[in-house]
C-alpha cells in the first residue's frame, strides 16, 4: 500500500490513480482517495467496515448484489455475489480487455461464491483491510480529523501492461470512486454498523488455576466427581476436559453444551485475529437463547470443581470480554527472522551460525560471538 514501485497515471485533488506489475502476475491498479469525509465515524476507527456477513445487506454504490452462503468466523465469510462490481466494469472498458478468457475475469454472468475477509486494526492500529478475490480495500484513519479517511482500492488486471489511450478518462474514474466512497460509508455502511457491532459477543473464562473446568460425565470412569446439587438437572456425573491439547474455551464450550444437547458455534478467530485460549467469540442471538442452560449447569460444574480440588477458587465466565489477540494475522504479516540470543548483564551473545549476514563480527574462533548492546 506504499508508493514505491508504483507509477502515477492520473492524479486529481483527491485521488490518485497508479498502476504497478504484480507480483503474482497481471497488473495493479491502485485508486486511493485522501480525504474521505464520515458522518458520525465509529468511535474504534478499525470498524470503518463491516463484516462480509453483515455487508451483503448493503445497496450502496460500491456494492453489488449478493447472497449470503456461509460463516467461516467473524469477519470471514463466503458469499455469492451476482455480478461485478461497477468499478471493475468500468475497467474493463478503460483497460480493454473483454475479449476471450478476460471477459470471464471482469465481466462473468454466472453467480460466483467468494470468500471476503476483514481484518482489524491491520496492517497498523486504527486501519482495515477487506479482502475479497480480485480487490483490497484499506482504510486508513486521519492523522489530524477523526471524521476523514485515506481509503485504497487495488485491484489486478489479467494482463501485464498499461495502455495509454484511457488516459484522458482516469480522472472522471478517480473522482467517481471518491464520492462512491463518501456516499458508501455515510449510507449503506453507516446503517449496517450497529448491526454488526451486536452481531457477536467475546467470552472469557478465568479461575481455573488448579485444572481445567469439568464438563458432564455420562458412564463409568475412575476420576468422576459426584456431586448431588445437580440431581434436578441430571448432571450428578462430572469429569475434567482433557482435549489432548492446550485448553481452548472454544473447545470447551461446544463440548459443554454438546452434553447439555446443545449445538452452539463458537470462533477461535475475530476479524483474523486469533483470540487467546481463554476466550471464544459467539453468535450473540444464539448465546442469548441458550445461555440460562449455560449458567444452570455451570453452577453445578463450579460445586463439582470445588469438591474435586477443594478450595474456593472456582471458573468463572465473562460476557462481553475485550478481545485479546494471540498475535498479528499470520497470513499478512511477515514472520521476523529468529537469532538466538543469550543475554549477560551487558553483553548480548549471539551462536555464529545464527548470526545475519549483515552483521559484521569481529575476530574469533570461538562458536559464541559477542557484541555490545
Amino acid at each position: 500500500m506504499s508508493d514505491e514501485q508504483w507509477e502515477v497515471a492520473t492524479k486529481t485533488p483527491e485521488a490518485v490513480l497508479s498502476h504497478r506489475s504484480c507480483p503474482w502476475g497481471g497488473h495493479l491498479i491502485k485508486i486511493e482517495s485522501k480525504n474521505v469525509f464520515v458522518e458520525n465515524p465509529p468511535e474504534d476507527p478499525c470498524n470503518i467496515f463491516v463484516r462480509p456477513e453483515v455487508r451483503y445487506l448493503s445497496d450502496g454504490p460500491l456494492d453489488v448484489k449478493m447472497g449470503y452462503r456461509e460463516t467461516y468466523a467473524p469477519g470471514d465469510a463466503l458469499l455469492e455475489r451476482m455480478e461485478s462490481m461497477w468499478i471493475v466494469k468500468v475497467a474493463s472498458v478503460l483497460f480493454g480487455y473483454c475479449q476471450g478468457s478476460f471477459a470471464q475475469h471482469w465481466l462473468h454472468k454466472r453467480p460466483l461464491s467468494i470468500r471476503y475477509r476483514l481484518y482489524k486494526d491491520c496492517p497498523e492500529a486504527g486501519e482495515s483491510i477487506y479482502v475479497g478475490h480480485d480487490a483490497m480495500y484499506l482504510a486508513q484513519p486521519s492523522k489530524t480529523s477523526s471524521c476523514h479517511y485515506r481509503m485504497i482500492l487495488v485491484f489486478s488486471t489479467p494482463i501485464d501492461a498499461f495502455t495509454l489511450w484511457p488516459l484522458p478518462f482516469l480522472n472522471g474514474i478517480t473522482e467517481m470512486f471518491h464520492k462512491a466512497a463518501g456516499r458508501t460509508l455515510n449510507g449503506s455502511f453507516a446503517k449496517l454498523r450497529a448491526i454488526d457491532a451486536k452481531m457477536y459477543m467475546v467470552l472469557s473464562i478465568r479461575s481455573f488455576n488448579k485444572g481445567p473446568p469439568l464438563i458432564p460425565q455420562s458412564g463409568s470412569s475412575d476420576d468422576i466427581i459426584t456431586v448431588s446439587a445437580g440431581e434436578h438437572l441430571g448432571l450428578v456425573s462430572w469429569t475434567r476436559f482433557t482435549p489432548g491439547e492446550k485448553f481452548k474455551l472454544c473447545d470447551y464450550l461446544r463440548c459443554f453444551m454438546g452434553h447439555l444437547g446443545h449445538k452452539m458455534k463458537t470462533y477461535q478467530v475475530m476479524d483474523g485475529r486469533k483470540l487467546v485460549p481463554y476466550q471464544c467469540v459467539v453468535v450473540r442471538h444464539e448465546w442469548e437463547e441458550l445461555r440460562k442452560s449455560f449458567f444452570e449447569a455451570f453452577r453445578v460444574q463450579k460445586a463439582a470443581y470445588r469438591h474435586a480440588n477443594g478450595g474456593t477458587s472456582t471458573p468463572s465466565l465473562l460476557e462481553d470480554a475485550r478481545p485479546h489477540s494471540a498475535r498479528k494475522p499470520a497470513d499478512l504479516c511477515v514472520q521476523p527472522e529468529v537469532i538466538k540470543t543469550i543475554v549477560r548483564k551487558t553483553f548480548l551473545e549471539l551462536e555464529e551460525e545464527e548470526i545475519s549476514n549483515c552483521l559484521k563480527r569481529s575476530n574469533s574462533t570461538g562458536e559464541v560471538m559477542t557484541y555490545f548492546v
